[in-house]
């Protein structure tokens, strides 16, 4: 049996997959980004868990999803992120509560991408 078929076995609520997808991810880039040490090497180690987190999302609606779509998602996350680059450069010098921050950060715009792709998809629109 595949994982997907499992899943919603398990899981027959749609509404129930799509939160654990977008929690799990949420999850996932929150402790990327409080492990991240470089400047701007947090988006890179957030974007293919959106990436996977928006593929399962349009999965799980039968969607198809092409490139430019999750590109063009990912550079709609990219703003946020790069809005609060100014304070996460400050919050670097910060040990402990400025990894605490980027966390929160990563995980609240991973849950914000989840949720308005879900609400698109409930909609009947496309990815992007």
């Amino acid at each position: 049996m595949k994982i997907k078929e499992e899943f919603r076995k398990y899981v027959p609520d749609q509404e129930q997959r799509c939160a654990a997808i977008i929690h799990g991810a949420s999850v996932a880039a929150g402790g990327a980004a409080a492990v991240a040490v470089l400047p701007g090497s947090d988006f890179v180690a957030i974007a293919p868990i959106q990436v996977g987190m928006i593929v399962a999302l349009a999965d799980e609606f039968d969607v198809p999803v092409t490139e430019s779509a999750v590109k063009s998602t990912l550079y709609a996350s990219l703003g946020g992120i790069v809005g609060r680059g100014g304070a996460g450069l400050l919050l670097r010098w910060l040990p402990g509560y400025g990894n605490v921050v980027r966390a929160g950060v990563a995980a609240s715009v991973t849950q914000a991408l989840g949720w308005t792709l879900v609400r698109r998809l409930k909609a009947g629109k496309a990815v992007l």
